[in-house]
């Protein structure tokens, strides 16, 4: 297995990291990043996790659900773990048709039983709860596992849509 991991801290960290070329990867390569809880690096997340499942040919139609149900995660973790430590992002690819990543956060957690857990999008007027359901239409894969006091772990996943298994024609 291949791995990568990067820890930003830093906005001239940031800017570096972006500027890299990274050489194509084969399966079972894996991405590893931990950023602070802060919104401003929700991009770079995002940059990168589009820079690794392209050279691992990952299609734009399956990666464009995959980033908005990761997105999700993301804003979730920053939002409600309410903890200053790293959040941990990994990507992977299992065989050659599943792409999975994980978002965990050592933050305050909840309990599994809560509301917030309904598959269901909230009525038009509500003005939140609408992370997790989001997250379930956009992926195959999705679980959620929380504890009080010890954070939370979302694992996204897609079953990817290879053209070839497809019969498109050139």
């Amino acid at each position: 297995m291949i791995g990568f991991v990067q820890r930003i801290g830093s906005h001239r960290h940031m800017e570096a990291q972006r500027r890299e070329r990274v050489a194509p990867l084969r399966p079972g390569a894996t991405l590893r990043l931990q950023i602070p809880p802060e919104p401003r690096y929700a991009r770079y997340v995002r940059e990168r996790v589009m820079h690794f499942a392209a050279s691992l040919d990952v299609c734009s139609d399956d990666l464009r659900d995959f980033l908005t149900a990761l997105g999700e995660a993301l804003a979730n973790a920053m939002e409600h773990a309410a903890s200053t430590e790293s959040i941990e992002v990994t990507c992977w690819l299992v065989g050659d048709d599943q792409f999975l990543a994980t978002v965990v956060d050592r933050g305050r957690g909840f309990s599994m039983s809560a509301p917030e857990l309904d598959p269901r999008l909230p009525g038009l007027e509500a003005e939140r709860g609408r992370g997790l359901p989001i997250m379930r239409r956009c992926t195959d894969i999705f679980a959620v596992r929380s504890e009080p006091g010890k954070g939370t772990s979302v694992v996204l996943g897609r079953y990817l849509r290879r053209p070839e298994r497809m019969g498109t024609a050139s």
